[in-house]
C-alpha cells in the first residue's frame, strides 16, 4: 500500500470519529475552551483530535500532571511545517496549571526540546535514548545487521 493511500485511510476513519458518524457514536468533549477531546475507555485517556486530520496525540490526564504520548502528523509534506507545535499549543491551552510532559524518541528529541524552550511543556522526563519503533529510521537505527532497510513500497534498499 502507498503512503498516499495509507494517509487517505487514515483521514477518511479520523473524519468519521470526530464527526462522530462511526458505529461507536464518539463524542468530543470540551476542555477549558479546547474542542476535540475524545474519550478512549481508559479513565483520564483521550484522543485529542482537534486538529484532524492534519493531527492527533494520545493525552493521559493525573491530578498534577499531563503525559503526552502518539503524537503524529499524519501527512509527511505537513512534517516541519508547524502543525504538531500547533497542536501541543492546544494541549497547554487546555492545560494551563498542570505539568506537561513527555518521554520521547531519539529523532523526535529536538521537537520536544524546542516545546520545553517555548514553555508549551514543562519536562521531557526520559534522560536515556529510546530508539523510536520505526525501524526504518536512521536516526534511531543507524546500525542494521543486514544494512538493508525497507522503503514504503516494501523493496528493500
Amino acid at each position: 500500500m502507498s503512503e498516499e493511500k495509507r494517509i487517505e485511510i487514515i483521514k477518511r476513519k479520523m473524519e468519521k470519529i470526530v464527526k462522530g458518524k462511526n458505529k461507536f457514536n464518539v463524542r468530543a468533549i470540551t476542555i477549558n475552551g479546547m474542542n476535540g477531546f475524545i474519550p478512549t475507555g481508559k479513565r483520564n485517556w483521550f484522543r485529542y483530535v482537534g486538529r484532524m486530520p492534519m493531527s492527533s496525540c494520545t493525552v493521559i490526564v493525573e491530578k498534577e500532571n499531563v503525559e503526552i504520548h502518539n503524537v503524529i502528523v499524519y501527512d509527511i509534506n505537513e512534517r516541519k511545517k508547524g502543525n504538531g507545535t500547533k497542536m501541543i499549543t492546544d494541549i497547554r491551552m487546555a492545560f494551563p496549571s498542570k505539568h506537561i510532559w513527555v518521554d520521547t524518541c531519539i529523532h523526535a528529541r529536538p521537537f520536544w526540546e524546542k516545546m520545553v524552550e517555548r514553555e508549551f511543556i514543562d519536562s521531557i522526563e526520559n534522560d536515556y535514548p529510546i530508539p523510536c519503533s520505526n525501524s526504518n529510521c536512521v536516526i534511531c537505527h543507524p546500525i542494521r545487521k543486514t544494512g538493508k532497510r525497507r522503503s514504503s513500497n516494501g523493496e528493500y534498499y
